[in-house]
């Protein structure tokens, strides 16, 4: 029976991309390569995070205002707000409109948030296995051939998140980014 992707076995196929042995644990102390291999993936997950996907954005969300502040928790990367610009500075939104960070109210909004790898759907580990895997090569051993392989497996492992984005979406044209974008312009 097959199981969801773990760290573990993320960590393995960095580790045979170039050519050294598996591990069965990341508990204890580890050896280099585990620890780098283990923080590429953690790296590229965070990377991948960066961009709103239906797995980690979620529509219609508050965030509560202390009366002076809002405290954004540390695995949001992302607010958005239909009308007003805001960005998140430290643990804090911060309003770009009017330049602070004085927030008297709770805000509505959209979050994006950063997973763990452990948290991410299945297409989504894929996609962060093998370009950690790629990235880790590139900073050990940096080989051509090793990265030619790696390459063409990232693209296609992108093209199924890609294929996974589109297939649990509810999208349409408007729900693009860049319609969104020019559709929230202020006149």
């Amino acid at each position: 029976m097959a199981t969801k992707s773990t760290e573990l076995e993320a960590v393995n196929i960095c580790l045979n991309v170039i050519g050294e042995a598996s591990v069965n644990s990341l508990t204890g102390t580890l050896p280099f390569e585990v620890t780098l291999a283990r923080n590429i993936i953690s790296e590229t997950a965070r990377e991948l995070c960066q961009d709103s996907y239906i797995f980690n954005t979620e529509k219609d969300v508050t965030l509560s205002s202390d009366g002076t502040n809002v405290a954004v928790g540390a695995h949001i990367i992302i607010f958005k707000h239909a009308s007003v610009n805001y960005v998140i500075r430290g643990t804090q939104l911060y309003n770009m409109d009017d330049g602070t960070l004085v927030i008297p109210a709770d805000v509505l909004g959209t979050i994006t948030y950063l997973l763990d790898f452990e948290d991410l759907p299945e297409a989504a580990k894929r996609y962060v296995n093998i370009r950690a895997a790629r990235v880790y090569a590139d900073r050990l051993v940096g080989s051509k051939d090793i990265r030619a392989f790696t390459e063409r497996d990232e693209i296609e492992a992108k093209g199924q998140l890609t294929h996974y984005q589109e297939g649990t979406g509810d999208f349409n044209m408007l729900s693009h980014p860049d319609v969104v974008s020019m559709l929230n312009r202020r006149i």
